[in-house]
């Protein structure tokens, strides 16, 4: 099983960011780079848990892929011992992944600043052939799909990153 970690850090308050990714979860297509071609067929609308969310991109080789997921954990912004977080998860309930799980942390670090965190935790089929897709392609993939993202905060908000 594989697992990419990104992190950045956003000079906004927590629940404006928040808000602004519950904006673009509405339409996950919105995530993406354009070169994937993704559109959104359908999402339950407000996301929440149990929510699902259908789409379809280019995958390897150029063939459309459809892709389910679903919202295993919703929690907006609450208290916690040191301050405030709020946790999305998602999981492919149908797609391309033998395995799937994108675990998304917000953190307050201060009233004005928020870390991000992404986790995604996948696994691709077809065994050996798999393995050897994941160090050719995948990884690097999911890589450049979090550091896009991560883009897009940078032209929201202006943060520094570190994907790891």
């Amino acid at each position: 099983m594989g697992m990419v970690t990104a992190e950045i850090v956003v000079a906004w308050p927590l629940e404006g960011v928040w808000e602004l990714y519950n904006d673009w979860l509405s339409d996950p297509a919105k995530m993406m780079p354009a070169e994937m071609e993704m559109r959104t067929e359908s999402a339950d609308l407000p996301i929440r848990a149990g929510s699902r969310v259908v789409s379809t991109s280019k995958g390897l080789f150029g063939r459309r892929m459809r892709c389910v997921a679903r919202i295993v954990e919703h929690r907006p912004p609450h208290g916690v011992i040191f301050g405030q977080e709020a946790r999305l998860v998602d999981e492919q309930a149908e797609g391309p992944f033998a395995y799937w799980q994108h675990e998304h942390e917000f953190e307050a670090v201060d009233a004005k600043t928020t870390r991000v965190v992404d986790r995604v935790k996948y696994g691709l089929r077809w065994g050996p052939i798999g393995w050897v897709l994941d160090w050719l392609v995948g990884r690097r993939k999911i890589r450049a799909i979090l550091e896009y993202r991560h883009g897009l905060w940078r032209q929201a908000f202006g943060a520094g990153m570190e994907v790891g």
